[in-house]
């Protein structure tokens, strides 16, 4: 029920009842903290956020993942491959291990196979062997549940090993999530926005690996363990935003600038780091160089008057920064400032600083420059009466008590929850509850992966051949090019460029090959046209569709300005209409239609089309679908009917009603 200052609040400013987003822990350091803070929160049922720069690899999550792609690289490993067992995505008990092992290593006959994976493997083995002696064995091993989870994870594991030879990486590893479940599991975990993010991240980064000349989980593997290895770490995902309601966690030295309603300024009791005080050679910019004397004759070593002077100034000139930087923790809150820390040796801390001697109300020099730590400056100024600071003392006994008891509690209820008959209905109006919302089943369960939108194209490849793939397999006449086609120049390429030039020419202007040849020659210069596509034009192809009948009518639509090129339509069908999926939700198609014209009142709609084909038969068969849709759009543009479908093939030179 705090309350706290929010100048953003109706406009004006007010007051209102302090959140998690309002609160921050500061640390002089996060290293070997933001995780045990982080996890203490967590299982409070706290949200809380740290940003790190370093743990990816380390968490529970990544951890797991990395280990079964290291097992499905190499089962021969022990480690890994004992990890992936006892992790939710098998759930082997310690117990079911250990039997397991011991089960091996008492048969006659081990095989090739040695150590845990050699252990599974007897195991499949004598379940799939179906013998009365092998059963028995079976069973004075293993239960029948153990049985069950060995037999998932062998299937499982001979799937992966499998598809790792022909997945990449990135998919292999959401083939993982979704075959396992563990990334729902980790989802349900606290912190489950984090944990689903970095399993995310480690997905793009196996992405952004394929992208270099090293391929396959081998190596992908080995470039993990070279990150291990070298302590290149890429840090947590990041998963929160500025409004985001969660206790934020912090080093001091990130919050400079910023403020808080509430700061915990925590681990004050950490002793001051003053490592480089105590090296052997001790270098100032004022005084210079400091170092030990050394009398090789009688092999004794000191230190010189030099090197303590040198060391006193450094250990100030530290105290110093270690000063500025409690002032700017201390300065972090608006509302409330909690600090915490722990002395071990509290009681005489306390006496030692319970009556300092002001000078004009400060704490003298000379005492403050012995303290060792945050926590010592406290409890220096607690002495004197100005100080508004409120001192409470928690004995160590009194926390373990309490997580003690506390513990106990959660084990007998954990206890007896594992205990209760499932089958019994202790609850009638709870079971019917459960049973209305755990039956539950989501009525538009169909559009759940419906496309929102969808190009003519696709819809046509769901159900046949791409044009690429059927130039290649249909047999029919080269096409002569214009000038020098490219090397591997295909159908796509062929398409695009005749559509280009289809788009740009005049026709009603062309009254020859000529000049179909002088006109793509100036969309050349004038840079309308790519010389690629310039150099797999055949205007020979183009003078012939000029002087068929469809040619000499789409002339005179386009004098009279009835000719339209290049139309681009959108348009919404139900999905279960265009056999997209069981529903009735619409699903917007868009597409480009190459021409249509106007004539007699209706509509006529053409397709150019430059698949390498023998039979006319065959590109009605390939693309009637496809114009369906066109002239549907086209009636629906214009509100006029389409009196003819025609397909225009290059290759054959022929038009082609559909």
């Amino acid at each position: 029920g705090m309350l706290v200052w929010d100048k953003r609040l109706n406009g004006t400013g007010g007051y209102r009842t302090a959140q998690y987003r309002d609160m921050v822990i500061l640390l002089r350091s996060t290293a070997g903290w933001t995780e045990n803070l982080l996890s203490v929160l967590m299982n409070e049922g706290i949200p809380a956020y740290a940003e790190s720069r370093t743990g990816y690899f380390t968490t529970l999550e990544v951890e797991t993942v990395l280990s079964l792609l290291s097992v499905i690289d190499n089962p021969m490993q022990d480690i890994p491959l004992a990890a992936v067992l006892k992790s939710p995505i098998v759930g082997l008990t310690d117990e079911e291990l250990a039997v397991m092992m011991a089960r091996y290593r008492s048969c006659a006959e081990k095989g090739q196979n040695r150590g845990i994976y050699g252990a599974l493997c007897h195991m499949h083995n004598m379940d799939m062997t179906g013998s009365e002696a092998s059963s028995e064995a079976s069973s004075e091993a293993c239960s029948e549940n153990t049985v069950k989870k060995i037999r998932r994870f062998w299937e499982l594991l001979e799937n992966f090993r499998r598809e790792s030879a022909y997945l990449p990486i990135h998919e292999l590893i959401y083939r993982l999530y979704e075959e396992t479940g563990y990334y729902n599991y980790v989802a349900a975990m606290p912190a489950g926005e984090t944990r689903k993010a970095n399993l995310d991240m480690l997905v793009e980064k196996a992405a952004v690996y394929e992208e270099t000349s090293y391929q396959g989980l081998f190596h992908f593997v080995r470039y993990i363990e070279s990150l291990k290895k070298y302590n290149t770490d890429f840090g947590e995902a990041a998963t929160v935003g500025e409004e985001d309601n969660t206790v934020r966690i912090m080093s001091i030295h990130k919050s400079k600038g910023l403020e808080f309603p509430v700061v915990f300024l925590a681990g004050m009791g950490k002793k001051f780091n003053r490592q480089d005080v105590y090296g052997k050679i001790l270098i100032d910019p004022e005084l210079g160089i400091g170092t030990d004397y050394l009398d090789l004759e009688n092999r004794l070593k000191t230190t010189t008057l030099k090197k303590n002077v040198l060391k006193r100034k450094m250990e100030l000139d530290n105290l110093g920064e270690e000063l500025r930087v409690l002032y700017v923790a201390m300065t972090r809150a608006k509302e409330q400032l909690i600090m915490t820390g722990t002395d071990r040796y509290l009681a005489r801390t306390l006496d030692k600083y319970a009556q300092v001697p002001l000078t004009d109300g400060q704490i003298p020099y000379t005492i403050l420059s012995t303290a060792g730590s945050f926590l010592d400056w406290i409890l220096m100024s607690l002495s004197s009466s100005k100080v508004r600071i409120s001192m409470t003392e928690v004995p160590l006994t009194e926390i373990v008590g309490g997580e003690l008891v506390r513990q106990v509690q959660n084990r007998e209820s954990k206890e007896q929850l594992l205990g209760l008959d499932t089958k019994a209905e202790y609850d009638r109006e709870f079971r019917h509850m459960l049973d209305k919302y755990l039956g539950f089943q989501y009525p538009y369960q169909a559009d759940i992966r419906l496309h929102t939108k969808m190009s003519v194209s696709e819809l046509k490849k769901q159900g046949q051949l791409t044009d690429e793939a059927e130039s290649v397999c249909m047999e029919g006449p080269l096409p002569v090019y214009h000038g020098t086609a490219p090397a591997g120049a295909g159908g796509a390429a062929r398409g695009t460029a005749y559509h280009r030039a289809m788009e740009l020419l005049p026709f009603h202007e062309l009254e020859s090959r000529e000049d179909v040849e002088a006109y793509l020659d100036r969309m050349l210069e004038r840079q309308q046209f790519t010389r690629e596509n310039y150099d797999l034009i055949d205007c020979g192809v183009i003078w012939s569709f000029l002087r068929s009948d469809l040619g000499q009518r789409m002339r005179q639509a386009l004098a009279k300005g009835r000719l339209h090129k290049e139309q681009q339509f959108v348009m919404g069908l139900p999905a279960r209409e265009i056999g997209a999926g069981d529903s009735d939700e619409l699903v917007v198609i868009q597409g480009i239609i190459d021409a249509y014209f106007e004539e007699d009142g209706c509509l006529v709609l053409m397709d150019y089309k430059t698949d390498k084909v023998s039979a006319a038969q065959t590109l009605v068969e390939h693309y009637k679908k496809q114009l369906d849709y066109y002239e549907r759009a086209l009636s629906q543009m214009t509100g006029k009917q389409v009196k003819e479908k025609v397909i225009y093939s290059l290759t054959l030179q022929q038009a082609i009603l559909c």
